[in-house]
């Protein structure tokens, strides 16, 4: 039986774009990676809206990725394979980060987990990086945040694509194949969920032995 674990923010939490609250379980895409796998595998979520690749929020606290995900893997080890997909909350305007620093603290963030020994018999987990869908029209609440920022989100798969092949870790453009809804621009509708779930769960099972 392998351990999966999904580290992420609001779009792995399942943020509900349509009603700003949460999809119920079976409609985010870990449950749906879940349902993929089968009951012979452990698939945990580990996502907190508003999170970063590294960087502290003006916002909320304990949003760094950097500082979370040591006592995450820690605390649930032993780990087969550790899922990231962060970047998207690094773009927001007010704190002035370009796509380059996203892939700088996606770096940081890989090296946490190849160096964590949270894998089986203190092993390093896999690792599979996923770049966050795209930012496509911002409205609303998300406008506030993410208005002029589509050229960065733009440029982060490629970024990250470069990252992963310097590091030798597996890698998934999420824009490759779901798009955002219409409704806000960042979030995912439930049929994206349901798409990048299946999309994922193809990458994890080549890391399966």
């Amino acid at each position: 039986m392998a351990v999966v674990l999904c580290f992420g923010d609001s779009l792995t939490y399942g943020f509900d774009p349509a009603t700003g609250g949460r999809f119920p379980p079976g409609q985010r895409w870990p449950d749906v990676l879940a349902a993929d796998l089968g009951n012979d595998h452990t698939v945990l979520t580990e996502a907190l809206p508003g999170r970063t690749t590294v960087f502290d929020s003006p916002y909320a606290d304990a949003r760094s990725g950097r500082a979370m995900l040591p006592p995450i893997l820690e605390s649930h080890a032993p780990v087969d394979v550790v899922i990231i997909m962060l970047g998207t909350n690094d773009l927001q305007g007010p704190l002035e980060l370009s796509a380059r620093h996203s892939a700088s603290g996606l770096w940081t963030l890989i090296d946490i987990v190849n160096r964590s020994g949270a894998g089986p018999d203190a092993s390093r987990p896999q690792c599979l990086v996923v770049a966050p869908p795209l930012i496509v029209e911002p409205k609303g609440f998300m406008g506030v945040f993410y208005t002029g920022r589509e050229q960065e989100s733009r440029e982060l798969p490629g970024l990250y694509g470069e990252i992963c092949g310097q590091t030798g870790t597996p890698f998934l453009a999420a824009g490759e194949v779901v798009q955002p809804s219409p409704v806000d621009g960042v979030h995912l509708d439930p049929q994206a969920q349901q798409t990048l779930g299946h999309a994922i769960s193809e990458r994890v099972r080549s890391l399966l032995p």
